[in-house]
């Protein structure tokens, strides 16, 4: 029931990565082109007599594309790509993210701001003919689920305690039902939580990473943002390209079975934040038409067929090399047991799918004028929202990607 935010579907970059590009001329800046080392700790892939099955990854591409795409001129593309500083101010921010990550939880006596708030929560609409409604949650005192007023209501009390008061709300309310409404609660307090931060210090370094000093720490964790935010900008590039390719093409119709397969995966990528796989749940809960899903599976579709249609064009191959060698090394990167476990959870479709998009990416970006740009890292994520009214955990952008890994893991 909270007003969540989760990342539109990108059909462009989502599944893009990084295995090395071609030079740029030389009389131009050099825009930075991000390695593709993961940062993640990894399991050895176990020895296992099970083995991938023989696969032709051409197999997947769409057969006499030409009927459903004609390709616009390739020649001339260019576009720019953004460069995000990595500040001081970042790296402090990025600092306490990872000491957060070893906080810890203690029970506490009273709740005071930033307290983690277990409570039975009765709330009714004053005048509303619907009965009450009661959830049993927890939120954190300063995230304002409920309005700061709620929270302050709760600034001081005791596990056991019972409350009751209202708060009439205004436009700027999450919950539809509760703008201009007088809403009445209850509330008892069942558990109290602070959360208790390690200091930033050497000891913490030396006991918590294999680094020896703050001094090397930093350095080393300043590199590993360089690096993502360099895939950021890679990212968005390339996502400017085959927008640029689309918008020069002339589509006319599709395959059947491609429109399906591209609309389960929206389906399949949204639920799995959501916690459903319901068609007309998603969409309510995105705030969506079938119109606007529509729409966005067609741009799924006409992406593939534009990477089709360049890969005719061009002779650009996957080879079943290719594929294995992707296979076996995700699969030791995100701590599968093996690469058939891999395969089996991310699909061959899926795999194969994503090498062919990133040949063409390497192939679009090494023939465009790419020109760098300094950027914000404020503005990375400044317009790529929508809201989601769901009755589950917060979702923002750093949220989305650790839960994608962890899809993938």
């Amino acid at each position: 029931m909270f007003n969540k935010k989760l990342f539109p579907l990108f059909v462009l970059t989502a599944a893009v990565t990084l295995s090395g590009c071609g030079s740029k001329k030389e009389s131009e800046p050099e825009p930075v082109i991000p390695e593709t080392e993961m940062i993640f700790e990894t399991n050895e892939v176990s020895e296992s007599e099970e083995e991938l099955e023989p696969i032709t990854p051409a197999d997947y591409l769409v057969k006499d594309v030409s009927q459903y795409v004609t390709l616009g001129s390739l020649d001339n593309l260019s576009a720019t790509q953004n460069v995000y500083d990595v500040t001081d101010e970042l790296l402090q921010e990025r600092i306490e993210e990872e000491l957060y990550m070893y906080s810890e939880d203690v029970e506490a006596e009273k709740v005071s701001e930033g307290s983690t708030v277990y409570a039975d929560i009765t709330y009714s609409v004053e005048g509303s003919e619907d009965p009450e409604s009661t959830e049993s949650t927890y939120l954190t005192i300063g995230d304002e689920d409920y309005g700061a007023e709620f929270d302050a209501q709760l600034i001081g009390k005791t596990v056991g305690d019972e409350l009751s008061f209202s708060i009439s709300y205004d436009e700027d309310v999450w919950y539809e039902e509760w703008i201009d409404q007088t809403v009445n609660f209850k509330v008892t307090v069942t558990g109290i939580y602070d959360t208790v931060v390690p200091e930033y210090d050497e000891k913490f370094v030396t006991e918590n990473t294999e680094y020896a000093s703050k001094e090397e720490y930093e350095e080393s964790l300043s590199a590993t943002m360089e690096e993502e935010y360099a895939q950021e900008g890679y990212s968005e590039a390339i996502d400017s390209l085959f927008q640029s390719v689309m918008d020069n093409s002339t589509f006319n119709g599709y395959p059947e079975d491609l429109y399906t397969e591209c609309e389960n995966e929206s389906i399949s990528y949204y639920g799995q934040f959501l916690g459903t796989d319901d068609r007309d749940e998603i969409l309510e809960a995105l705030g969506l038409t079938t119109e606007d899903l529509e729409a966005e599976v067609l741009d799924s579709v006409n992406l593939r067929l534009t990477i089709c249609a360049i890969c005719e064009a061009q002779g650009l191959e996957v080879s079943e090399d290719d594929y294995i060698s992707e296979v076996t090394e995700s699969a030791a990167t995100y701590g599968y047991l093996s690469p058939v476990e891999y395969e089996e959870v991310n699909g061959r479709e899926n795999i194969v799918w994503s090498l062919y998009q990133n040949k063409v990416a390497e192939f679009l970006y090494d023939k465009a004028e790419i020109t760098p740009v300094e950027a914000s890292v404020d503005d990375l994520y400044g317009d790529e929202f929508i809201e989601v009214e769901t009755e589950e955990e917060t979702f923002g952008a750093d949220e989305i990607y650790a839960a994608e890994l962890e899809t993938e893991e």
